[in-house]
């Protein structure tokens, strides 16, 4: 029994998601004390130490920068109500100095709670501009012999699946802009080999770039029927058609084709008409696949808001490979942000560089723009959410 016991424990704990656990950090709290009253002004310096001990993870989660343009945001949704994200406390210290209570504390704060508040009032994506997102999901439903999708032959660009409205929905609900294909129809040219069901990252970048998309999520869907099957446990249940839907899919960031997230889903679901279990099937499927998808993106957006993110310099105009390492130095020693350099390739007069930045391409992209190295100026040509083009000249020619 003991040991059935130890193993739950254990099992319980693999269980439970990584950000669901509490971020412990220590706290002090501070509060006059107002006619003598040491017992109101005790509450009120350990309220004040559990909004310092919030606002400390707060800090680990979200740039400086969001902090203060974000701050109203932060106090109303937040701060006033950190009480909420307090998992659990116990006072370390407690004295009186100079007529004010103070308090330090020892607090569990939950990251996850957090990461979901966050999520919610829309911080991390005003921090990433709010992307425009592009869907190209593949759909093949009960009773179809092949598959459907709008950049094939099989489909037309007006055509929007039952998956993929599902998760333009979910996405617009939660904040995104989501691209409208049939006003940018016009720009696409999809080349023959991209006309397939499975689409490679490429591929998909390929079409997304199009459509000036930020983000593309991409992969398939397919219901398949499962026959009839009981709808209960009991011997006398009904047996209804039943149809299995299974999704897996990508959020490929289109600038830099770094996977932000994968997700994978599966529903099973029965009804009297066998088209009806299939529709319900792909669109529970596809609520799962797009929770699961933007909880990885906002995890990662977060990581990178509170850390730095890779933004990939692309540099033409060299003549002398001493010049990269000029360029270099000036970047970690003259750019306020810049956290590492990683020369990855040079081939003369080309070279391309990953940046470890703490901002946007485009914020790099303006403090670089008409900078001197020497005798050598910058001058940025293009520059996106995760790359920077600059072409050097000389003497500002």
């Amino acid at each position: 029994m003991f040991r059935k016991i130890i193993f739950s424990l254990v099992l319980i704990t693999f269980l439970v998601p990584a950000y669901l656990y509490a971020g412990s950090v220590t706290a002090r709290g501070q509060a006059a004390i107002v006619n003598n009253d040491k017992a109101m002004a005790r509450d009120k310096a350990i309220e004040d130490a559990l909004r310092r001990a919030v606002e400390q993870v707060v800090g680990t989660m979200v740039t400086s920068e969001s902090k203060a343009k974000d701050f109203q945001l932060l106090e109303d949704n937040i701060y006033t109500h950190s009480k909420g994200y307090v998992e659990s406390y116990k006072i370390v210290s407690e004295k009186v100095e100079d007529n004010v209570y103070i308090v330090d504390i020892q607090a569990d704060v939950s990251t996850g709670k957090i990461e979901g508040k966050l999520k919610a009032i829309g911080i991390a994506l005003s921090r990433k501009g709010k992307p425009r997102v592009m869907f190209l999901i593949s759909e093949q439903n009960v009773g179809q012999e092949t598959p459907s999708y709008w950049w094939g032959t099989t489909a037309s660009v007006s055509d929007i699946g039952i998956v993929e409205n599902t998760m333009i929905n979910i996405f617009q609900k939660n904040g995104f802009t989501v691209i409208d294909r049939q006003a940018v129809s016009g720009k696409i040219k999809v080349k023959d080999a991209y006309r397939v069901a499975s689409l490679s990252s490429d591929a998909a970048k390929s079409i997304a770039n199009q459509t000036d998309a930020q983000i593309v999520i991409f992969g398939q869907a397919i219901a398949k029927s499962l026959g009839n099957q009981p709808i209960g446990t009991s011997p006398d249940s009904p047996k209804y058609p039943t149809a299995s839907a299974n999704m897996s899919v990508r959020a490929l960031n289109t600038d830099n084709g770094e996977i932000l997230a994968t997700a994978t889903g599966e529903h099973v679901y029965p009804h009297p008409s066998e088209i009806s279990a299939g529709n319900n099937a792909l669109k529970m499927a596809a609520e799962k696949v797009s929770n699961q998808l933007i909880d990885g993106i906002m995890e990662k957006w977060n990581q990178e808001l509170s850390g730095g993110q890779m933004v990939s310099i692309d540099i033409t105009g060299i003549d002398d490979p001493g010049f990269l390492s000029e360029f270099k130095n000036f970047l970690t020693q003259q750019i306020r942000g810049v956290q590492g350099v990683q020369i990855r390739k040079f081939k003369k007069p080309d070279a391309s560089l990953d940046i470890d930045y703490k901002g946007k391409g485009q914020d790099l992209g303006l403090e670089l723009s008409g900078k001197k190295i020497g005798k050598s100026v910058l001058e940025v040509t293009d520059m996106q959410q995760n790359t920077v083009k600059i072409k050097v000249t000389k003497g500002g020619k």
